[in-house]
């Protein structure tokens, strides 16, 4: 009388394909997360570097740093420490504050012309353009 030994799953090449093309869907998904957030923050530090230029000249005017932020806004699936780390780069930041009950920090650079601001609503991973305006002195 033989004996049949069973198959074991974990042997099945079948099971096994399907096994690593999870891994790899979730490695890929991993991936393109770090990748979205590093788009993110290398968009932000542009943003930022281009508003120090426009924030240090002597003759300022609105509609260029409207046109900034029309090309750069929305920053979209930035980790916001990280975001937070470029925006202090500039030599223009003013403020960096946070509302808990909403999740958004409110971010405000300025010269001794020209006061620029967004929000970075940081359970949508997405920042809001706030205002750009004459500073009243």
């Amino acid at each position: 009388m033989g004996t049949t030994v069973p198959k074991r799953r974990w042997l099945d090449p079948a099971g096994n394909l399907t096994v690593v093309g999870m891994l790899f869907l979730c490695l890929a998904q991993v991936s393109s997360a770090r990748a979205d957030s590093a788009s993110c923050i290398a968009k932000t530090s542009s943003y930022v570097t281009e508003l120090d230029t426009l924030l240090s000249k002597e003759s300022i005017w609105i509609i260029p740093f409207e046109n900034l932020n029309e090309l750069y806004f929305p920053f979209r699936d930035c980790e916001a420490e990280a975001l937070l780390d470029e925006v202090r780069q500039s030599r223009f930041i003013r403020s960096i504050s946070y509302h808990s009950g909403t999740k958004q920090y409110f971010i405000r650079f300025s010269s001794d012309e020209i006061i620029v601001g967004f929000a970075y609503l940081v359970s949508e991973k997405k920042s809001q353009f706030d205002h750009v305006g004459w500073v009243h002195k």
